[in-house]
């Protein structure tokens, strides 16, 4: 972990907690209903408007192998940056979340590594800070080229 601040943003999706660098974090948003679309890729939930631009929203729950995230009082949008691979620019993305634990500051010690033959790749890390264990997300990792591709696409016609 070389970032020069070491403060990460946990959420719950299910039973799980996650933890996202901050950088990444554009905005965290009470849930609003996106806009549904039709014919999307199976984790998309939909898009809202967010500063001029149309963000896809993701179920993160389906897109990480858990149950859909349940719509509560506590649901959370939270708009993260993601690197394209094939480009290298950047774009938006709503992820669902059961709730937004807290932020907490960890050091490369509290970290432990995930092999490289483990799937998925997107789980860079483990961490367990204050008897709280978190997934630590490398957000860049969480979508396939394919993925990225198709999900561009979608937004590409909503502009049209």
């Amino acid at each position: 972990m070389e970032e020069i601040n070491n403060s990460y943003l946990s959420f719950k999706v299910g039973s799980e907690t996650f933890a996202i660098h901050v950088s990444k974090v554009n905005e965290i948003r009470e849930y609003e209903e996106p806009r549904n679309m039709p014919e999307t890729i199976s984790f998309m939930a939909g898009v809202i408007d967010h500063r001029d631009e149309v963000i896809p929203v993701i179920d993160t729950g389906v897109k990480f192998g858990l149950n859909p995230v349940e719509i509560t009082q506590l649901t959370c949008i939270v708009i993260i940056d993601v690197k394209r691979k094939d480009t290298d620019s950047i774009f938006k993305v709503g992820v669902l979340t059961d709730g937004v634990s807290d932020v907490f500051e960890a050091g490369d010690d509290d970290f432990k590594k995930i092999e490289s033959d483990y799937s998925p790749n997107y789980i860079q890390a483990t961490c367990n800070i204050g008897g709280n264990f978190y997934l630590v997300l490398n957000s860049d990792e969480v979508f396939s080229i394919n993925e990225i591709i198709g999900i561009g696409k979608l937004v590409e016609e909503i502009k049209e």
